[in-house]
């Protein structure tokens, strides 16, 4: 089949990747275990840095990462969904970027893929089948109703439209937090705009994430808006994976910590918000207790 050469393409059947993808997925798959999904994201290039072209592979049991390498080989990434923690899909103007969190040998590992698009609609498919594969007894059980969209009015639109587009697939939403930006004394940014889903199945954590133009720099906060990039980070956390989380205050701002933990290791996230929706963020966590107690068994610390 014809593979793109800018932006991603799903495959069909690992003889549809190039070399030397291939031969390390022929390789590293489980021999008779079913494909869910196989997607070829080329290699690109910025300013900054060279992403080296990818498949990812999703099974009935986890999923594989294969990578060229600079020596014309393949580096492979793999993991069941036992061992996987959270993941992370980044946008920003036309680059996108998936990191998958997972855990091997008591220590907490991660692999990126990055490609050259905004249409992240295979790496959604991806989420969407990975989520399911770590709990598959919460997948599927709801449809979206559209009457809890109502939880959203008021947001702002950008963030109301990153919400209503990753709300996970057959999920009930539970609770709801909007948060603005929080700016120190001396203008610098303590936490983005963002927002916390919580629902059935996982946590959803979404950031806005700004960067600047080449010839803004970061430190230049008298830069015009227009040199800046826009972009937002969408973080699932499933909730079997989650050991222990606590509600804190520091210095200005609100932190809520989640303690991820899978059969092999464990990863703690932080979500900054404003100190003034302390108690909101710690009412949803709790909401979320009362629901359904993760497999995993939660402590809380408030």
């Amino acid at each position: 089949m014809e593979i793109d050469t800018r932006f991603p393409t799903k495959l069909n059947a690992v003889s549809d990747a190039p070399e030397p993808l291939r031969r390390a997925l022929a390789e590293s798959l489980p021999s008779g275990e079913p494909l869910r999904l196989l997607v070829h994201a080329p290699a690109f290039s910025t300013e900054e840095e060279k992403s080296p072209a990818t498949v990812l592979a999703v099974t009935n049991n986890g999923w594989l990462v294969a990578s060229e390498t600079e020596g014309g080989g393949a580096a492979v990434e793999k993991s069941d969904f036992s061992d996987t923690l959270f993941l992370e899909l980044k946008s920003i103007l036309l680059s996108g970027q998936l990191r998958i969190s997972f855990a091997a040998a008591d220590k907490s590992h991660f692999v990126t893929i990055k490609f050259e698009t905004v249409e992240d609609d295979y790496y959604r498919e991806a989420i969407d089948l990975i989520l399911a594969g770590i709990d598959p007894a919460l997948t599927g059980v709801a449809n979206k109703n559209r009457n809890e969209a109502s939880m959203f009015e008021g947001w702002p639109m950008k963030v109301r439209n990153e919400a209503q587009r990753y709300w996970p697939s057959g999920q009930q939403f539970l609770a709801a937090k909007q948060w603005p930006a929080v700016s120190g004394r001396s203008q610098e940014q303590l936490a983005q705009a963002g927002a916390l889903l919580i629902t059935e199945r996982e946590l959803v954590v979404i950031s806005e994430e700004q960067e600047f133009a080449a010839e803004s720099r970061p430190e230049d906060h008298s830069a015009d808006e227009s040199k800046q990039i826009f972009g937002g980070i969408i973080t699932f956390v499933p909730r079997v994976r989650l050991k222990d989380f606590h509600v804190s205050h520091r210095e200005n701002v609100g932190v809520l910590t989640l303690q991820a933990r899978a059969a092999h290791g464990g990863e703690k996230l932080e979500i900054i918000f404003p100190s003034d929706d302390e108690k909101a963020i710690a009412n949803a966590m709790e909401q979320m207790l009362v629901s359904r107690p993760p497999q995993t068994g939660i402590q809380t610390k408030n």
